[in-house]
C-alpha cells in the first residue's frame, strides 16, 4: 500500500467504527455500511472478506489506538493514580457513543470479537498490577488493599454494562454506569494523596461525576 493508501484505509476503518458504536453490531450490515459510506456493497467485500472479517478489523484498530492513546496519557501524566483519572476519563468518551446493545451483540454472535477483547481484558488486569505497585511506590495507592481481588471484581461491575437496560434504573447510560464504577474503585484505592489528585481532576471536569457520587466523598 502507499501512504494514502493507508490513510485512506484508516480513515474508512473510523469512519464504520462510528457506525458500529452507534447502530450495535448486529444490527449493523454490509449493505448498511456501504449505504453510509456511499460505497458499492461490491467495493466493500473487496475490502473485507466478510461481516465478521470488518468488525475484526475495526476492533484491532480500536485495541492498537486504546494501547497508543494510554501509553500517551501515563507518558504524560506525573504519577499514576493521575494517569488512571485521565485514561478513564478518556475511556468514558468513548462509552458516550456505544450503543445499548453493542456487548451484548458481542456476547451473542460475534464470539471471535469477545475472545480478542478478553485477550486485551488478561493483558490490563497484568498491566493494571504493574502500575498499582507503581502508584504504591508514589504513594497514590493504599497498601492495604488486595489488588488482584479488587481488579477482578471490577471487571465483573464492568461486565454489567452489557446488561444496562436490565440491571439500572431506566435513564443511566452505559457511561454514567462507567463513570460510577470507575470512580468508586478509583477513591476505594486512594490515599489521602491521591484522594487530591481524583478531586482536582472532577472539579474540572464535573460531567464525568455520577449524580449520586460527589466529589467531597472520602
Amino acid at each position: 500500500m502507499t501512504d494514502r493508501t493507508n490513510e485512506s484505509h484508516t480513515d474508512l476503518i473510523i469512519a464504520i467504527s462510528g457506525i458500529l458504536l452507534k447502530n450495535g453490531l448486529k444490527s449493523t450490515t454490509m449493505d448498511s455500511v456501504a449505504s453510509a459510506l456511499a460505497m458499492s456493497k461490491r467495493t466493500l467485500y473487496e475490502i473485507f472478506e466478510s461481516k465478521k472479517d470488518m468488525i475484526l478489523k475495526v476492533v484491532s484498530y480500536w485495541q492498537h489506538q486504546h494501547r497508543t492513546k494510554i501509553e500517551g496519557i501515563f507518558a504524560d501524566s506525573k504519577n499514576v493514580m493521575e494517569a488512571l483519572v485521565r485514561a478513564f476519563y478518556s475511556h468514558q468518551q468513548i462509552m458516550k457513543e456505544v450503543n445499548v446493545d453493542f456487548f451484548l451483540d458481542m456476547d451473542k454472535h460475534f464470539p471471535e470479537v469477545r475472545k480478542a477483547l478478553e485477550q486485551h481484558d488478561r493483558l490490563w488486569i497484568d498491566k493494571m498490577m504493574i502500575a498499582i505497585n507503581k502508584g504504591i511506590e508514589q504513594g497514590v495507592f493504599r497498601t492495604d488493599v488486595n489488588y488482584p481481588v479488587t481488579l477482578h471484581l471490577m471487571r465483573i461491575q464492568m461486565e454489567s454494562l452489557k446488561r444496562t437496560e436490565e440491571v439500572f434504573p431506566p435513564g443511566i447510560t452505559i457511561s454514567d454506569a462507567f463513570s460510577a464504577i470507575s470512580i468508586s474503585f478509583l477513591r476505594a484505592i486512594a490515599t489521602p494523596e491521591g484522594m487530591k489528585i481524583i478531586d482536582e481532576f472532577y472539579r474540572q471536569h464535573s460531567e464525568y461525576i455520577n449524580s449520586n457520587i460527589t466529589t467531597n466523598q472520602s
